[in-house]
């Protein structure tokens, strides 16, 4: 891997010296990229989340990152927060879309789905004292963030690769499997990679995006007798990627369609045919394994990417899917899985293009079969599927996810039937759309 990144660096550097390579071409794009840290403060320990030991220090800091784009006409952002959810989304969002003065559908703020920050346990409501402090840091930062890229707007470039990495696995649900995971089951393997680049060729940003849930150290107890907290797998890819060099881009890592996988190490692993075992603080090295697999999967695309485009038009635009709901719930006395009829659920829907590369965001954990047919049936190949984003609805599964209902079938709002077609073919629409 560090053969990798050196060439990448050189790259880097023989660029920066080779002068403008966009005179060749009218150039329209400007681009602004910004982190700030969002990492609790040592007084803010120990941190006792609901139903949860405490969080009693950090491991690594967690960011919100965030990167804005302008064609000289249209302005939109992203911003990827290092959170499982977006904490108060409609808030936050309306802030961040009034402060750069841009409609919200041109803003996609999106969680990585980290599962090892304090609020893992918020899932809306009243906030308590604690939880409210974690979620006006978050606002904060995510804001704080956004301004920060479009003040450092600049000349800008962009190209779009995709390639593999072999980290993630189906969760087995699926399959009825409740303490294995399922090797054979759905698991898209492609890793998109959108990447920024300053006049002269130098990556600004990477946007990178993966269908695994962000829990490599979820609940292991790694100092004394609590958690850390830790951006888990996003952020130790960003900060593998981000510390090579003064130079490095700065890296958004996006959840990709991964509500039914889960990394291919877990430091912390569940009773079953053996003993629940819990690596504790060893747990650091499998995480840093995974990341640097992926890594070094993210730096193979950047190195074979296309050409970049220098004059693109942006688009946006978004709408809500409505599908019938439900709640699963097991019935203790006849072990039955009985169902509860619940109001229809309106699934938020977005579409960010740049020219004919797509982004689509859904506010949901999708299933990975989803991300996958979605990108079969866009109209352009460079299609990526963003899920946790603003107003995330839960769990959005396939059909099959129901036959077997496990922890995420019992956790969901949806009734089978509707969202795997629902969303797929809403994406598709605003893809069409004339983004009026």
């Amino acid at each position: 891997m560090m053969k990798r990144i050196a060439i990448v660096i050189m790259q880097i550097a023989l660029a920066a010296g080779a002068g403008s390579v966009c005179s060749a071409q009218q150039v329209n794009l400007k681009a602004g990229v910004a982190k700030v840290d969002i990492t609790p403060a040592p007084d803010e320990f120990p941190y006792l989340a609901s139903g949860e030991r405490p969080y009693v220090g950090v491991h690594d800091p967690v960011f919100a990152r965030a990167l804005v784009l302008d064609d000289g006409t249209s302005e939109v952002a992203i911003v990827v927060v290092d959170v499982t959810t977006i904490p108060e989304p409609r808030k936050l969002s309306n802030a961040i879309a009034e402060e750069l003065m841009i409609p919200e559908a041109n803003l996609m703020l999106a969680a990585t789905h980290t599962h090892n920050v304090p609020l893992v346990s918020y899932h809306g409501g009243e906030p308590n004292a604690q939880q409210a402090r974690e979620i006006e840091r978050v606002r904060r930062g995510a804001l704080e963030a956004a301004l920060q890229a479009k003040a450092k707007l600049q000349t800008a470039r962009v190209a779009f690769g995709r390639g593999e990495a072999w980290v993630n696995v189906n969760n087995g649900e699926q399959a009825g499997l409740k303490f294995a995971v399922d090797p054979h089951g759905p698991s898209d393997k492609s890793l998109d990679v959108l990447e920024i680049q300053n006049a002269v060729g130098a990556p600004l940003a990477l946007l990178a995006d993966y269908a695994t849930h962000a829990e490599v150290m979820f609940r292991s107890v790694t100092r004394g007798d609590g958690y850390e907290v830790s951006g888990d797998l996003p952020g130790a890819v960003a900060r593998l990627i981000e510390n090579q060099s003064p130079n490095a881009p700065i890296v958004l890592f996006a959840s990709s369609a991964g509500a039914d996988q889960l990394p291919l190490f877990k430091s912390l692993q569940p009773a079953g045919r053996l003993p629940a075992s819990d690596e504790g603080a060893a747990g650091w090295a499998l995480l840093d394994v995974l990341a640097r697999r992926l890594a070094s999967s993210v730096l193979d695309v950047v190195a074979s990417m296309p050409a970049a485009a220098a004059r693109v038009t942006l688009r946006a635009a978004s709408k809500t899917a409505s599908c019938p709901g439900q709640h699963l719930r097991p019935n203790r006395e006849t072990g039955s899985v009985e169902v509860e009829e619940k109001p229809p659920v309106q699934i938020p829907l977005q579409v960010l293009r740049i020219d004919n590369i797509v982004l689509g965001g859904v506010a949901g954990d999708v299933a990975s079969e989803i991300g996958e047919k979605f990108k079969a049936a866009s109209p352009l190949p460079d299609s990526t599927l963003i899920t946790m984003t603003a107003g995330s609805v839960g769990y959005v599964l396939g059909d099959a996810s129901y036959l077997h209902p496990g922890h995420a079938a019992m956790g969901s709002l949806l009734k089978p039937g509707c969202a795997e077609h629902a969303v797929v073919q809403g994406l598709i629409d605003l893809i069409h759309d004339d983004f009026r």
